[in-house]
């Protein structure tokens, strides 16, 4: 098993039993109690840039040597670690993730995350219901809204939108002929065009 301890620029790193990662026995000026790897990393580069993360080349985070250490951007690292999980990891994540929502579920439901929400709402209700001015996607009107990302002055618009697009078009077969013909799915057609005219 790594040492416990590691020592560097004068301070001492703790290893935590949970993390494997080295933690600064003392706090930063903002009481911050910065890990092993990046403080090395920012002793001989600077400050990480926003959106990166400090990789462990060999995957020991023991190993804090600046010869072992690499900056990637975040999509980067945690793509790199998800290949490098083993089965048995992997299906230890699902059922964490698995518990996780139900935990997160049962707590929104209580009577805590209810207070919760209703706190959060007062505080940020002036700022989610600020008009802002829109174009419609379909008959091209500008109009005002107070949702975050509207698309569509209307229902009427949005509908019209979808059907032109053909976004909920599906292969249908035909009643009369066998044929298949492509319809809207929410529309309770039976037959083809060319036997809906014939049937007129």
């Amino acid at each position: 098993m790594a040492e416990k301890y590691q020592f560097f620029d004068g301070k001492k790193f703790t290893r935590d039993d949970k993390t494997g990662y080295y933690l600064c026995s003392t706090g930063d000026e903002n009481n911050v109690r910065k890990r092993m790897h990046v403080y090395v990393w920012e002793y001989f580069n600077g400050p990480i840039s926003k959106g990166y993360h400090i990789h462990h080349i060999d995957g020991d985070k023991s190993n804090n040597d600046i010869q072992n250490l690499q900056m990637l951007s975040a999509t980067e690292h945690e793509r790199l670690h998800g290949k490098m999980l083993t089965e048995n990891q992997r299906e230890t994540l699902r059922k964490n993730m698995a518990k996780a929502t139900v935990m997160a579920k049962e707590w929104h439901n209580s009577n805590e995350g209810h207070e919760w929400h209703k706190k959060h709402y007062e505080q940020m209700k002036e700022k989610l219901h600020i008009p802002k001015r829109f174009v419609c996607e379909y008959c091209n009107k500008e109009f005002v809204n107070t949702q975050i990302n509207s698309r569509f002055c209307s229902n009427k618009c949005k509908s019209a939108w979808r059907r032109k697009s053909g976004i909920d078009d599906i292969t249908k077969i035909c009643f009369k002929c066998g044929k298949e013909y492509i319809a809207n799915k929410y529309q309770k057609t039976k037959y083809c065009p060319l036997c809906k005219n014939k049937k007129h």
